[in-house]
């Protein structure tokens, strides 16, 4: 109950002043057993504008990480030539997709070349009835022969050389830059008539098959280039901030903390449950739009299983990213329970106490972690400058936790 005092003056009425537990009244009386009102001070007003702040900036932080990963993702995997090359090599050793482009190329080569006239051509006149069952014979040997030859290291480079020819104009588009580019009517196109040459070319009983093959087979449409426009836009965004977004969302991150006075542990938690989160949600995102994608896009259940693992081959990098916040997530969450108040984190400090109380003992140990960490999530530092922060945060937490370690084995003591 709230503790009052009465003034009763030669006015009608009275007055009734309320105070807080321990505060003194102007005749000197001290005011006990009361809780607190709440307080509508400018002190307390300014402290739960710093906590709303705070949250606003740990939100923010997490969503400019987020579009920044995204933004990575594309400038350096999907629209970066090495990036690309290193998946088209991936799509082409994987099991699914090559069976698949074996039979695009030999359905291509069969459907632009008369392969029972070249038989015949190669026949004797009383044989050349044979023409057709031996064109039979080579169309169901040829898928075979395709998938073996797409198992060759040469094969293997023609393809990623068309794939990345490809994924180069597309780039080209994607920056509005034409000047030195041909399109086909326009479009961008993934040329495979290198590819089905060399196919053909081991079906020895056709023949000079470059001279067979027209120029425009083989040639699958990508993009056309009046469906561009929101592309490109999404491309010159995403290009801008892609290097640096990362550290805009660190800057709000240390903000956030800096403004939660009081209250740091439980924003910087916030701010890890949210990397936790957002990382299972664009694992979560990555698998069923990855189906829905493939299932709205490939018609062909034959073919599904390859645009799944296209899908899964295309956006690796993102799920790894997604696992590096996961555990940098958790690991924060681990350091935020180590110096909380409760009692299995306080006997925790104890117990570690003799190992942290030598710094030299407390940083082999947290290199080993570190390693352990790089082991797990290969990609936790993408570069020279985001290791360097990495590193920064980790000493800067080992000092921090350290202290408090220290601190109460020596009060204890």
């Amino acid at each position: 109950m709230y503790s009052r005092t009465t003034r009763v003056g030669a006015q009608r009425g009275a007055t009734a002043t309320f105070t807080r537990p321990g505060a003194e009244h102007a005749s000197g009386e001290r005011l006990v057993g009361c809780r607190d009102l709440p307080d509508a001070s400018p002190t307390a007003r300014t402290s739960r504008l710093r906590i709303i702040g705070a949250r606003i900036l740990t939100i923010l932080a997490i969503v400019l990480a987020l579009v920044g990963m995204v933004a990575f993702y594309v400038e350096h995997t999907a629209l970066d030539k090495d990036g690309f090359e290193a998946i088209s090599r991936q799509m082409i050793e994987n099991d699914e997709i090559r069976t698949q482009v074996a039979a695009k190329s030999v359905d291509t080569l069969f459907a632009n070349v008369d392969v029972e006239a070249a038989i015949a051509e190669r026949l004797p006149p009383d044989l050349k009835g044979l023409a057709p069952v031996l064109a039979g014979v080579a169309h169901s040997g040829a898928d075979d022969a395709a998938a073996a030859v797409l198992e060759r290291p040469r094969a293997q480079t023609v393809w990623v050389e068309v794939s990345t020819r490809a994924q180069r104009q597309l780039v080209r588009l994607l920056d509005d830059d034409t000047t030195f580019i041909q399109t086909e009517g326009g479009a961008v196109v993934l040329d495979l008539r290198p590819l089905v040459i060399q196919i053909g070319d081991q079906v020895a009983i056709i023949g000079k098959i470059a001279e067979k093959l027209p120029e425009s087979s083989g040639k699958v449409v990508i993009m056309q280039k009046s469906q561009l426009d929101t592309a490109q836009t999404a491309t010159k965004v995403l290009r801008a901030v892609a290097d640096w977004m990362w550290l805009v969302a660190l800057a709000f991150a240390a903000l956030a903390v800096w403004l939660a006075k009081g209250r740091r542990r439980l924003e910087l938690r916030a701010i890890a449950l949210g990397l936790v989160v957002v990382g299972l949600l664009l694992l979560a995102v990555r698998r069923f739009a990855g189906d829905y994608l493939v299932d709205s896009l490939v018609k062909d259940d034959a073919v599904k299983p390859a645009g799944h693992e296209a899908w899964s081959i295309l956006t690796q990098t993102l799920a790894d990213r997604a696992w590096v916040w996961i555990v940098l997530g958790v690991v924060t969450l681990a350091g935020v329970w180590f110096v909380g108040e409760s009692d299995r984190a306080a006997r925790a400090r104890g117990a570690a106490a003799p190992a942290l109380e030598r710094r030299v003992t407390t940083y082999v140990i947290a290199a080993g972690a570190l390693l352990a960490l790089v082991l797990v999530a290969p990609q936790i530092a993408r570069g020279w400058l985001s290791a360097v922060v990495l590193i920064g945060f980790i000493i800067v937490g080992i000092e921090v936790v350290r202290n408090i370690v220290m601190r109460e084995h020596r009060q204890a003591g």
